[in-house]
């Protein structure tokens, strides 16, 4: 997904809904301009593309009721993998900031065909997602700051002085682990080829 102009960030997120699940369109014209609505045109000239933000689970109570409103509206999840020193450094940035988020990690290959099917075809990690909206992939501290404060995140952290930050767990089991479960409870994930990447420390496919 193409980066949002910052100028446009705050109104984009303004228009987004209070509910846990809506439907938002990236409208691109014919003279590349990139616009959102929750309304597609119906012109057969723009490339449309529905982003969609699944139900959340509600804010736990303990948090201030600043933050609940936020993280209710705009649930922020970081997408990392294994041995990425940007990925570390985007959890780093959510911590400090004291943003409540979810980290999803692309750590295997059912995991990394999840992540493709979720992200459109990403390939590049961390990829930080407030609500429906994806952020270019890649660890950009300005614009993660920036958007977080357009979301309405305070600038500084609320979380009370106690409060310990969820772990990370994997975006999808191993492939082995799904195949032992019982057939009622397996949910098959579609297979994408994933091409090795020229950095040969990087997982299969994916860069950072």
């Amino acid at each position: 997904m193409k980066s949002v102009r910052r100028p446009a960030l705050a109104a984009l997120l303004a228009l987004l809904p209070l509910h846990a699940a809506w439907a938002l369109y990236k409208v691109v014209g014919p003279g590349g301009q990139v616009t959102f609505t929750d309304i597609p045109p119906l012109s057969g000239t723009h490339q449309v593309q529905r982003l969609t933000s699944q139900a959340t689970p509600a804010p736990p109570p303990s948090l201030p009721a600043e933050l609940r409103a936020v993280v209710a509206r705009y649930p922020v999840v970081i997408y990392t993998m294994p041995e990425c020193a940007a990925c570390d450094d985007g959890v780093q940035l959510l911590r400090q900031r004291g943003i409540p988020y979810t980290e999803l990690r692309v750590d295997n290959p059912a995991a990394r065909a999840r992540f493709a099917q979720l992200s459109h075809g990403v390939r590049r990690l961390p990829l930080l997602a407030i609500g429906a909206l994806q952020l270019t992939p890649g660890f950009d501290a300005a614009a993660w700051q920036h958007a977080l404060s357009a979301a309405g995140y305070p600038a500084h952290s609320r979380l009370p002085p106690h409060d310990h930050f969820t772990s990370a767990r994997s975006l999808a089991p191993p492939a082995a682990a799904v195949a032992s479960r019982p057939a009622a409870e397996r949910s098959p994930l579609p297979s994408v080829p994933v091409k090795p990447p020229p950095d040969p420390h990087a997982p299969p496919g994916f860069q950072f």
